[in-house]
């Protein structure tokens, strides 16, 4: 460097520039409409048909978001259940019936149980649906609804979060498909 001579500084480059702004913004609005646009399903207890027997109340499967999708199967899984001296414990129920299906947007369907007669003592259950953002899609998801018998003047079922359960009864509504093949099948109309 020669005496009397200042350095020239290199010139920096500016991290936030309006591509880069505009990519974050994109990207942030992206991932919203991603989480907004996926399936939105939620399971609701009706009252009991019969009102001395728990298993005769229906559950409205409804459609809350945006687009329709498709439901491979349903299954009802008995996390306990116990009616005087009878006790079941990690069961699973299914009907063919409740596979494959569309629902459409704002749409729902009712599924009934009628797994036993009489109110149980004590019920934990969960309703599990396997579905697909569309038909061909190559592989499912699993949604689980957990429910608690509760008995007053009639049998209600409570809400509950499922994820305590949810280990057993994916093995148990596993081995069920592979026992009962037509659990995996679509009702032939």
């Amino acid at each position: 460097m020669q005496a009397g001579r200042t350095p020239t500084p290199t010139p920096r480059m500016r991290t936030w520039n309006t591509p880069t702004v505009l990519a974050l913004i994109l990207g942030a609005v992206g991932t919203l409409g991603i989480i907004e646009l996926r399936p939105q399903m939620s399971v609701t207890p009706q009252d009991p048909v019969i009102k001395a027997e728990a298993f005769s109340a229906p559950f409205r499967i409804d459609n809350a978001g945006y687009f329709s999708f498709y439901v491979d199967h349903v299954f009802l899984y008995l996390n306990e259940l116990k009616n005087g001296a009878t006790s079941i414990g990690d069961s699973s129920s299914h009907e063919p019936e409740w596979n494959c299906f569309v629902l459409d947007r704002a749409e729902s369907r009712t599924i009934i149980t009628q797994f036993s007669n009489g109110t149980p003592t004590k019920a934990d259950i969960a309703i599990a649906i396997d579905y697909r953002p569309f038909r061909t899609f190559p592989f499912y998801f699993r949604k689980y609804f957990r429910f608690i018998g509760a008995h007053g003047d009639s049998w209600q079922w409570l809400k509950q979060p499922s994820s305590d359960i949810q280990t057993a009864a994916d093995s148990r509504i596993e081995d069920h498909m592979r026992k009962i093949p037509s659990s995996r099948l679509c009702k032939s109309n």
